[in-house]
């Protein structure tokens, strides 16, 4: 019964051995099937890689070159201008406000018929507001750039508030051309936008904000001007009242007669005489508070009527052909109109200012090396040639198959 038994183990072990080397000789067969097809049909798999990697390669290789030219300004604000009216001063919040800037309709209007003007029509139909190719054409980065602090894991307030008031140290301006002889002079129409009419918007809104400035400080002062007005009055009836107690006494025995004085919580105990110099001296500092909140409203007052004038200025002319040359000629005649001469000085620091800005936003080098753009033709002939081959490989197996099914047929 035993012997049976193994004598039946060992025949179904022997039928497992042999129907695994079965397999794997069929296997090797398969592979074997396989380069014989991949031989045989070799010059079809060839040909179907490299032509297409060949007319892709020769129809990049043929395409016109592009070429780029990049401006860089100097942002760090060496030169430390104090209430600087055009300075970039380049953290996040303001590069977005410059980038928004260009990037406006009435300005990309202005930057398309100067390009017109000058005969880049071509070009203008690329600064077109609707056209997705515009950020191919211009490109703004600023180096270091700005991080995203919403794809950042960092919670403390104080990094946060670093990384938000982090500034840039430079401005590059990268714009792309078909043709380098005209490079220089089609990204000078981008240039002049971009240092003499971007920094007019960034004028724009320091002055909207010079314009709710000086509303709080009025607010402020009108507020004020009660409790001074109350104070004062109140300081006059203690210093009536002091000096009907001081009426029939004479001046050498008042220092006898000593009155409660407070002083916040506290109470202190001083000689009537004191306590009437106390009195008229901050009946002197209230009605000089009064006087100088009198003398700072009016120029305060002056300053936000000038500043709206300014803002109306630029708000009026900013969708038109606006330059900065026009904004220092309106500034120069409101300064000739001007009879307070506070206002006057007020408006020379002004045009001032500007012109600190105008030599400030200027690249750099004036004249930066035109580069040519690589096409990628060998990456992109390449990546071409493998979707080719894996294409024509499996091609050539399909092909094998239906000539093995004609054949069966027949």
């Amino acid at each position: 019964m035993t012997s049976s038994e193994n004598d039946v183990s060992k025949s179904q072990i022997s039928g497992k051995n042999i129907h695994e080397e079965s397999n794997i000789y069929e296997d090797e067969i398969n592979l074997i099937d396989y380069f014989i097809v991949l031989w045989k049909r070799k010059y079809f798999i060839l040909l179907a890689a490299i032509l297409p990697a060949m007319i892709v390669g020769i129809f990049f290789f043929l395409l016109p070159k592009n070429y780029k030219i990049t401006y860089v300004y100097d942002v760090r604000g060496d030169v430390d201008i104090p209430n600087d009216v055009e300075g970039w001063k380049l953290n996040e919040k303001n590069y977005n406000l410059l980038i928004d800037s260009f990037y406006s309709e009435e300005n990309l209007d202005r930057v398309a018929d100067g390009l017109r003007k000058d005969g880049f029509e071509e070009y203008a139909e690329q600064v077109g507001r609707n056209n997705d190719t515009l950020g191919k054409f211009i490109k703004f980065e600023a180096i270091p750039p700005f991080l995203d602090v919403s794809k950042s894991n960092i919670t403390n307030p104080d990094q946060l508030k670093q990384i938000r008031d982090m500034k840039a140290l430079l401005l590059e301006v990268t714009i792309v051309g078909k043709s380098k002889e005209n490079m220089y002079k089609m990204s000078s129409v981008i240039r002049d936008n971009i240092e003499n009419v971007i920094p007019l918007y960034i004028v724009q809104r320091r002055l909207s904000s010079d314009v709710i400035k000086y509303n709080d400080l009025l607010s402020d002062i009108e507020k004020n001007k009660f409790s001074l007005e109350l104070s004062l009055k109140k300081i006059n009836k203690v210093l009536a009242s002091l000096k009907e107690v001081s009426i029939g006494i004479p001046a050498n025995k008042q220092d006898n007669i000593v009155l409660q004085f407070n002083v916040g919580e506290q109470s202190q105990y001083l000689p009537l005489s004191y306590q009437i110099q106390a009195a008229e001296s901050k009946k002197i500092e209230l009605e000089e508070n009064i006087k100088v909140n009198e003398e700072n409203y009016k120029y305060y007052k002056d300053l936000l009527d000038l500043n709206n004038r300014v803002l109306a200025e630029l708000n009026s002319k900013q969708a038109s052909k606006y330059s900065e040359e026009q904004f220092k000629t309106f500034l120069s005649s409101l300064t000739a109109s001007c009879e307070k001469p506070e206002m006057k000085d007020y408006l020379s620091s002004y045009i001032r200012k500007i012109d600190n800005g105008v030599m400030l936003h200027k690249p750099v080098t004036e004249k930066p090396m035109i580069h040519s753009i690589a096409k990628g033709t060998v990456k992109k002939s390449g990546v071409v040639f493998v979707i080719a081959f894996m294409i024509a490989v499996f091609a050539a197996f399909l092909w094998e198959g239906l000539e093995k099914n004609k054949t069966k047929l027949s």
